[in-house]
């Protein structure tokens, strides 16, 4: 199978993909939260490969995702130590 040349508008771009991730991490601690990214992660990889996108792209663009996601719920964290 050749890598496509296909590319999707990045996941970490997409606001409310990555408040609702952040939203669920924020209420899920050690392994609960691991098997969530985990799952969510994996479905991600399987839409984005469904879609035609290749692997190493898909795989970047899920670890970028992470990257946001750990942003926003850092933003969050500060906004309410700041209250």
């Amino acid at each position: 199978m050749c890598d496509s040349n296909i590319s999707a508008f990045p996941l970490h771009r997409r606001r409310k993909l990555v408040e609702g991730i952040a939203r669920v991490l924020e209420f899920k601690n050690g392994e609960d939260a691991n098997a969530f990214w985990r799952n969510t992660a994996k479905a991600i990889l399987v839409q984005l490969s469904e879609s035609g996108i290749a692997p190493g792209v898909a795989e970047q663009e899920v670890g970028t995702l992470l990257h946001a996601v750990l942003g926003d719920i850092a933003t969050r964290s500060a906004a309410k130590l700041a209250q």
